[in-house]
This record gives C-alpha cells, sequence and structure tokens, in this order.
C-alpha cells in the first residue's frame, strides 16, 4: 500500500519535469529571431544539397556587395564584403577567389538553365530582396562550406536586408 503514494509523487515528478523542458523548448523557439527561421521551407529547395556542410544552422552577416551573377541553377550569387566584426567568416578560399568575399546565395531566382537543377526549384521561387552593387546588406542563413568549391557562404538565403 506505501507504494502508490511514492509512484504518484514520482509521476508528478516526471509530468512536471517534462513539462517544465517543453515550455522551455518552446519558449527558446519563440524566442528566436524570426529570420533565423526556415518558414518557407527554402532549404529543401536547396540544388545538391549534399554539396554543403553546415557550420552555423543560421547566422546574420552584413557588408557591402561587391557582385550579383546569375547562375544556371536558378541562384543568385551575391559576393560580399563582411563588415569588420565578420572579418573571420570567409576562409582562405574566399580570401584567394573573391579578395576575402562572402557568397549569400539566394535560390530559386532566376530562370533555370542548368538541367539537372530543374527539379529543385520546381513549384518554387524566393522571393528574398535581390540586391546591387555597392548595397550595404543584412544576409540571415546558414552558414556553410561548399565542399566542391571549397568556399563559404549563407546558403540559402532566408532573409536579405538592404540598409
Amino acid at each position: 500500500m506505501k507504494a502508490r503514494p511514492i509512484i504518484a509523487v514520482i509521476l508528478v515528478a516526471i509530468t512536471a519535469v517534462g513539462t517544465a523542458v517543453y515550455y522551455a523548448h518552446e519558449s527558446s523557439i519563440m524566442n528566436t529571431s524570426s529570420l533565423c527561421r526556415d518558414l518557407n521551407n527554402i532549404s529543401s529547395h536547396v540544388y545538391n544539397p549534399a554539396r554543403l556542410q553546415t557550420v552555423k544552422d543560421c547566422v546574420t552577416v552584413s557588408g557591402i556587395v561587391d557582385d550579383v551573377i546569375a547562375e544556371d541553377d536558378g541562384d543568385y550569387h551575391v559576393w560580399f564584403h563582411v563588415d569588420s566584426q565578420y572579418a573571420n567568416l570567409p576562409n582562405s578560399v574566399n580570401n584567394d577567389y573573391r579578395q576575402g568575399d562572402l557568397l549569400a546565395e539566394i535560390i530559386c531566382a532566376t530562370s533555370v538553365n542548368q538541367q539537372d537543377a530543374v527539379l529543385s526549384c520546381e513549384n518554387y521561387t524566393n522571393h528574398v530582396l535581390l540586391p546591387t552593387v555597392n548595397q550595404n546588406i543584412t544576409v540571415t542563413g546558414p552558414y556553410v562550406l561548399d565542399s566542391t568549391h571549397g568556399w563559404m557562404e549563407i546558403h540559402p538565403v532566408y532573409s536579405l536586408l538592404v540598409s
């Protein structure tokens, strides 16, 4: 008979801990910047995602646009010189290939002319703002290593703001 009250206390304690963990998790999601959430499931439209090695799930980086290039896979490459507080983000390949610029990829934002990339953009058009050269931008998205090219990038861009 004495075991029942002990079991009841244990069950109440387990329930309380579980509830606390659940609400702590939900609270952390709610406090996450909406810019750092893939609300539109953009990541599911990345062409050849296996080549991207995630270093950090989400970062926000600012800098000045040096070049905007339309790619055959439907993406725009936005090369930008990062502000000084982000100088550690470009790697040696970024430094050698693009004078230290970081790449931000706006996916599925232009015509797809590369046959093997058509499916990745099917039924999806990105509405992220396309910046122009010399604009100051703030970009948010996953910080990844493109293992094919060796450079670091923000890919895909979840949000891009011009200031």
